[in-house]
């Protein structure tokens, strides 16, 4: 025993005589711990040892031949050598052995502060000396739970002088099988100096027996990826002077309900944290001088340890190469996570993905692969359920599990989403186990959206007589809603999935579908102002045009509709020989009705082309064959189209009375849009006739309309109005005021030369104040809402 003391001394002075400071900062022991295993007084433990001689630089295999060979010659050769935790320790309090059995930590930690934190402080409240406190981090694969607790058990070391336990569950492993309760149970006991024959058979004996040990005592356990609540139970100390820290893939949710468990969810670094870890693995010289190629390399990796760390690894042996080559490899999906494997290792992304893919239920597997297969970054539970061909509680119950095992994440109630790295796994599980059933989901998924999105349009427009559209497959059930304002929170959130449908369907060369999803998004983007998307929607359908042959009522809704989105974007140019085409369509057909709309359409892109007679003609026009049929709704729209181009003639009192006839229609048949509209004609008539008082009354109720309706491009046209109101009745505040909330809105909607026209007027404080008003713009809109039929 003196004999190996010296070696260690020796091998300290070999590697350059470290103080036991430094060499403490190494091996995470302490410098008291250290000098004591080389004094000679006492065999150190054998994980003392080894930490002693990594810390000089030393050969562990061999010192642990050497420690081995001590410890036997110690004990008599009659005794077998024993296990590292059979080993004699310094004794504790109670004369047991102090455990110091956590691994080494990461090196290079970075981050996370915030969840330490917030351990400590979980850990610290709470406490009772009858019930063990715990605090479970759970996470996907490569979140860095392990290193998080790690990092924590190094950092508070002396909170915990009796020791600390520590077993690996392989919960997630893909080298091997769980880790039983019973085998970790053993482990410990004989970390605590139980030997073998002294510990008793039954499972249920070894737990109290364990909890015997450890009570009363300072001491940290830390079991580390855990598969379920049943491995952990047993292993937990009956002390709350003991804290428990569980790292797992799964929420454990019957640990937080039978042992109040808190929890932690790890999800991917912030941006910050994330260029730090990197920096620290490559170096910053290097991430320095390319700052693009290390962002995109940051992007790819999504926040994920993991893959951060992998990557890292991969170029930092390589000096010479450009971060540039590693963020081109990453920027391939079909090969991205082949770049973030390790050659002959099981510490691969795509071994840590597997082992949480390969724990789930068939179903459940099979919904994965799904997700993964479909171009949506974020689906509704009722969306995963049309995509599995399941009943809502069904696929609700298969993305509870998905939730649990961290696979998915939800960023508000009831809707999932894949970070970018699992989503490719997911979609290589669909190609290599799904095959033709992928295809058939993709087809029930669209029809999800696209029956959802015509009942969504039947809220926003109920007056608008619907197209036709096949009924769904089976096993989709589209989405019903109770008003105008589900349907629009509706849109709003899914949105960005309506245009992916959108673009599959040209890309597959489903016309229908193409021009279909034109016709039912467009009331929605004039609601929202997202004109140039829809704009882009009927280009779309104008070229579906020709596999659409033998369809003459499609042909007339597609020039109708794509005349009006040019019209609306001030392209008046493109937009007319459409309309006047879908006038001739009309005419042709003997469609009295289709001569109506098209001519109060061609009325309103001359009214954006400055040709107030041209449009004055056309709105009457419109008028007279809607009278004709007798339809309400059509003859107001019509007398607003009348009033405004009437005032656009300088004829004020023939625009008056139409736009007021228009106003009663309006609200005797609760056509609140129509009212809104008939109110700004009025409100402008009165602004250019000299009473700014009567503008302002009526400006004020459009606005109140819009803004219950949520029709964000008519209210900033009706705010702007409002403005010049209020200054010509020399209210500066309140007109600064209404021209702010119209300039932020136009903004939103990259309405840009209106924003810049309001910034121009805000910026110039002495005109307002001197009242020297400009005159207000012409009326931008007259409610032209494209191919209405009723």
């Amino acid at each position: 025993m003196a004999e190996f003391a010296a070696q260690l001394r020796d091998l300290r002075q070999s590697a350059g005589g470290p103080s036991y400071r430094t060499m403490a900062r190494a091996a995470h022991y302490s410098a008291a711990t250290l000098a004591r295993a080389a004094g000679g007084s006492a065999l150190p433990t054998l994980d003392v040892a080894l930490a002693y001689v990594e810390a000089c630089g030393g050969d562990s295999a061999a010192w642990r031949d050497q420690w081995r060979k001590v410890s036997t010659t110690r004990h008599g050769a009659a005794r077998r050598t024993p296990a590292p935790f059979l080993t004699p320790r310094p004794r504790g309090p109670l004369g047991l052995p102090t455990p110091r059995q956590l691994p080494a930590g990461t090196r290079h930690f970075t981050g996370r502060e915030e969840e330490l934190e917030r351990i400590s402080s979980q850990l610290s409240t709470n406490r009772d000396e009858d019930s063990a406190v715990i605090t479970t981090v759970c996470g996907g694969g490569g979140m860095g739970k392990t290193s998080l607790v790690l990092e924590w058990a190094r950092r508070h070391a002396a909170s915990f002088p009796d020791g600390q336990l520590y077993v690996n569950l392989r919960g997630f492993d893909p080298g091997g099988p769980p880790v039983g309760p019973a085998t970790a149970l053993q482990g410990f006991l004989q970390a605590l100096g139980m030997s073998q024959e002294t510990i008793p058979p039954d499972p249920d004996a070894q737990a109290a027996l364990y909890r015997s040990l450890v009570a009363g005592r300072r001491m940290l356990v830390v079991l580390d990826d855990a598969a379920d609540t049943r491995q952990v139970a047993p292993l937990l100390p009956g002390s709350g002077l003991i804290p428990v820290l569980v790292t797992s893939r799964r929420r454990l949710d019957g640990l937080a309900t039978t042992h109040g468990a808190r929890r932690i969810r790890l999800d991917a670094l912030p941006s910050a944290d994330a260029r730090k870890l990197l920096s620290h693995r490559l170096g910053s010289q290097r991430v320095a001088a390319e700052p693009e190629a290390a962002e995109e390399i940051l992007d790819r990796c999504g926040g994920l340890p993991l893959a951060l760390t992998i990557a890292a690894a991969r170029w930092g042996a390589r000096d010479g190469f450009p971060l540039a080559d590693l963020a081109a490899e990453l920027r391939d999906e079909s090969a991205r996570l082949d770049a973030l494997e390790v050659e002959g290792s099981l510490v691969g992304l795509r071994a840590a993905l597997e082992c949480s893919y390969r724990a789930l239920s068939g179903p459940t597997a099979t919904l994965f692969a799904l997700l993964g297969s479909v171009p949506y970054p974020e689906v509704s539970a009722e969306a995963a359920a049309a995509l599995a061909g399941q009943p809502l509680q069904t696929a609700g119950a298969l993305l509870r599990e998905l939730d649990d095992a961290h696979l998915v994440t939800q960023p508000a109630p009831g809707r999932y989403r894949m970070h970018d790295l699992v989503r490719l796994y997911a979609a290589e599980q669909g190609r290599v186990s799904q095959g033709p059933y992928v295809v058939a989901a993709r087809t029930r998924l669209a029809e999800f959206y696209l029956h959802s999105l015509f009942r969504a349009e039947r809220q926003l427009y109920p007056q608008r007589a619907a197209i036709a559209l096949p009924d769904p497959v089976a096993e989709v059930d589209p989405l019903l809603f109770a008003g105008i304002a589900q349907a629009l929170a509706w849109l709003d959130t899914e949105y960005a999935n309506l245009m992916t449908v959108r673009q599959e369907a040209v890309a597959r060369g489903c016309h229908e579908v193409v021009w279909k999803m034109a016709w039912a998004l467009m009331t929605y983007r004039i609601r929202r102002g997202r004109m140039r998307d829809d704009l882009a929607s009927w280009r779309d359908a104008l070229a579906a045009l020709p596999h659409l042959t033998g369809r003459p009522e499609a042909e007339y809704m597609v020039h109708c509709g794509f005349g009006g989105a040019c019209v609306r974007v001030g392209r008046h140019a493109e937009g007319l020989p459409h309309l006047l085409r879908a006038k001739m369509l009309a005419e042709a057909a003997g469609d009295v009705f289709g001569r109506a709309e098209a001519h109060f359409h061609l009325a309103v892109a001359w009214h954006y082309a400055d040709d107030g007679h041209q449009s004055l003609a056309h709105a009457l026009q419109a008028l007279a064959l809607f009278r004709t049929m007798g339809d309400p709704v059509w003859i107001a729209l019509s007398l607003n189209a009348a009033a405004r181009s009437a005032t656009g003639v300088g004829a004020h009192g023939e625009a008056r009375a139409h736009a007021e006839a228009a106003f009663a229609l309006a609200r005797a048949h609760d056509q609140t849009d129509a009212e809104a509209e008939a109110s700004v004609n009025l409100g402008y008539i009165a602004q250019r006739t000299g009473d700014p008082a009567s503008a302002l009354e009526h400006f004020e109720h459009a606005v109140r309309i819009h803004r219950k309706r949520r029709n964000v491009y008519f209210e900033a046209d009706v705010l702007e109005q409002l403005g010049y109101a209020h200054a010509h009745l020399g209210r500066a505040t309140a007109a600064r005021d209404a021209w702010r909330l119209a300039a932020e809105s136009y903004r939103a909607q990259w309405r840009l030369p209106e924003a810049e026209r309001l910034d121009d007027l805000l910026s110039d404080e002495g005109r307002l104040q001197s009242g020297a008003v400009p005159a207000s713009p012409t009326l931008s809109g007259i409610l032209c809402f494209s191919v209405v039929r009723t």
